[in-house]
Parts: C-alpha cells; structure tokens; sequence
C-alpha cells in the first residue's frame, strides 16, 4: 500500500534532522548553519527550518556569528559529555547517547 505524502515528508524530516544532530555533534567546535546547509545538499529555508525545530525541542543552541549572516550551532548536550545525564556511570556508550538524542527529537513519552 502506498504512503501518503504526509508520511513521507514527515519520514524525510526527521531523517534530516537526524542527519543534522549527527553532523552537528560530530564537530567540536559546533558547525555554521551555512555549512549544515551544504553537507545536507537542502536550500537555506529548509535548514532553517530543521535548526528552529531541533532549538524548539531544546537539543541545539545558535548564536549569531559576528559581521556575518550565518549561526554557529552546537549541542546543548554534547555527544562526548554526558555526564550531566549519568553522573555514576563515566563509561556510557555513544549509541546510547545518539539513541537518547532521537528519543527527545521524536517526542516520545513513556
């Protein structure tokens, strides 16, 4: 049976945003929403949506780049420092964060 395009674009959305907090967490630094723009191969409106809708859900943080048009995005809670989650357990696995960071992205509650 065929999908509805809702479903559809909803499935490719999160895929992107999924992608988005991969590449995001992947640099130490943060990444400029330019440049999430160009690993992402998506039109400026399109990222901007995906990094307003992952901000709104609390797992990234933007700041304004000085005399420029871009933003530097980062992890709230970045993938190396976990800590603040499990303060008793040093040793936590990153599939285990990676998985945490879908469950806050996909809004699923207990």
């Amino acid at each position: 049976m065929p999908e509805k395009s809702g479903n559809t674009h909803s499935k490719n959305s999160c895929v992107l945003q999924e992608r988005a907090l991969d590449l995001i967490g992947s640099s130490e630094d943060g990444l400029y929403q330019s440049e999430l723009r160009r690993l992402l191969s998506i039109d400026s409106s399109k990222c901007s949506k995906i990094v307003v809708k992952l901000q709104g859900s609390g797992l990234i943080h933007r700041e304004k780049v000085p005399a420029s048009s871009t933003y530097l995005i980062k992890l709230v809670h970045p993938k190396r420092d976990i800590s603040w989650m499990y303060p008793h357990i040093s040793h936590i696995d990153s599939y285990l964060t990676e998985f945490y960071l879908l469950y806050l992205l996909r809004g699923v509650s207990a």
